[in-house]
């Protein structure tokens, strides 16, 4: 599945980008789809968590959003981040007492607040101290009407900063901005970009913040019990891997009533990584992608034994998960650098699979060599690392036969 959001431009006086709009979209075809704008701005809302980081839509600039009144009173705008979105108050609002109360709490918080195609009616006057832009549509009426209308209210619009949109020409632009017009919008500066990412389930992004958590410095575990419990799957196969695989090659067993936190404090947080890590990305590959998976696997495990063969074993864990991820983006079809904007990993690991840097990324390049028979280089990477053959032959030949066993 792919998301869909068209980004707008608002531009200043002198015609630099300072936000842009956001609208939802269901294709590539920049038109509004025939959906209600409840589902419009929850797919906005739910797009920028699950499929598109808002620094990569937006950079350093803030966004518009618009929202129907019901949901503001609703709260559905309370988690977005106040310094990077501007809350838009569709023109089919009331000013109700229940939206005055919505409006003035989330002013409280420091969001601002623009009210689109906006018309004085009798009751909107107590709302304009919370109010930081008032948009005008200058193809609904005429620039007579619109400057009137603005001069006979400059009580309540004196501290707004005004925003003409749907403006198309050079002389519209122009004649706005001689009024004191501050922000603009329209095809005259650029039509809607469609942005199209990949969309990532929500279990998926469950599965990454649980990856994020786990290599935190000091994970909570609470947290860690508390996604698992969220995802049945997970749960289950900790259980599994916990009997069939760790302690019955330690000859612990767990008592029959043992609860998931007794399983979590027994496996300690190394273990729990390295669980977490191979089982979430189990579930994020699918058929499509089942040998990109054991590939993963092997990788992993011979990034790590190399770290340890060469008297790197403190790097071993960081470069156990440098193998393990190095081929996550292909599984979950987005780049490496949009998946670090939605987790973190010791930066190690991110810079040898970004930057392709540090030790840990010479480990995953003997990995790639090997897998490519590229013997030439892979000999020449050797001498660096003063292995043998033999050695490394040896340690790719446990990697995928720990890979096979993890896999059935």
């Amino acid at each position: 599945m792919y998301s869909f959001i068209a980004r707008q431009p608002v531009f200043d006086k002198n015609m630099s980008t300072v936000a842009y709009e956001l609208l939802f979209r269901d294709g590539m075809t920049n038109r509004f789809p025939d959906v209600s704008p409840e589902y419009a701005t929850r797919q906005i809302i739910s797009d920028l968590f699950l499929s598109t980081s808002l620094p990569k839509l937006v950079g350093n600039n803030n966004c518009f959003i618009n929202f129907p009144p019901e949901m503001i009173v609703q709260g559905f705008a309370d988690t977005l981040p106040h310094d990077k979105v501007v809350i838009e108050i569709l023109e089919t609002a009331k000013p109700t007492d229940e939206l005055f109360d919505a409006v003035r709490r989330l002013f409280g918080w420091g969001f601002k607040i623009a009210l689109d195609d906006f018309t004085l009616e009798n009751g909107w006057e107590r709302f304009m101290p919370y109010i930081s832009i008032v948009k005008f549509d200058i193809r609904a009426y005429s620039f007579e009407e619109i400057t009137q209308y603005i001069n006979q209210h400059k009580k309540h619009l004196s501290k707004v900063k005004l925003l003409a949109e749907k403006v198309e020409t050079a002389e519209e632009f122009e004649r706005y901005k001689a009024f004191g017009f501050h922000l603009y919008q329209g095809y005259f500066y650029s039509k809607p970009e469609i942005i199209k990412n990949k969309r990532l389930a929500p279990g998926k992004v469950l599965q990454l913040q649980l990856i994020q958590e786990v290599n935190t410095p000091n994970p909570d575990m609470f947290k860690v019990e508390n996604y698992l419990k969220r995802d049945l799957t997970l749960s289950y196969t900790l259980m599994r891997y916990t009997k069939n695989v760790l302690f019955k090659n330690r000859g612990i067993v767990l008592g029959k009533n043992a609860t998931l936190r007794d399983t979590l404090l027994y496996l300690g947080i190394n273990e729990v990584r390295r669980f977490v890590s191979i089982s979430c990305l189990t579930n994020m590959a699918d058929v499509k992608t089942d040998q990109l998976y054991h590939m993963s696997l092997v990788r992993g495990m011979f990034c790590e034994l190399m770290a340890k063969e060469t008297g790197n074993a403190r790097l071993s864990g960081d470069a156990f998960f440098c193998g393990l991820f190095s081929l996550l983006d292909t599984i979950l079809g987005i780049s490496m650098e949009d998946l670090f904007r939605q987790i973190l990993l010791p930066e190690n690991v991110m810079n040898a699979l970004t930057k392709h840097e540090g030790v840990i990324w010479q480990f995953l390049t003997l990995a790639r060599l090997y897998e490519e028979q590229d013997w030439d280089n892979a000999g020449a990477l050797l001498d660096s690392f003063k292995l043998d053959q033999a050695t490394v032959i040896g340690a790719m030949q446990q990697s995928i036969e720990w890979a096979d066993n993890i896999s059935a």
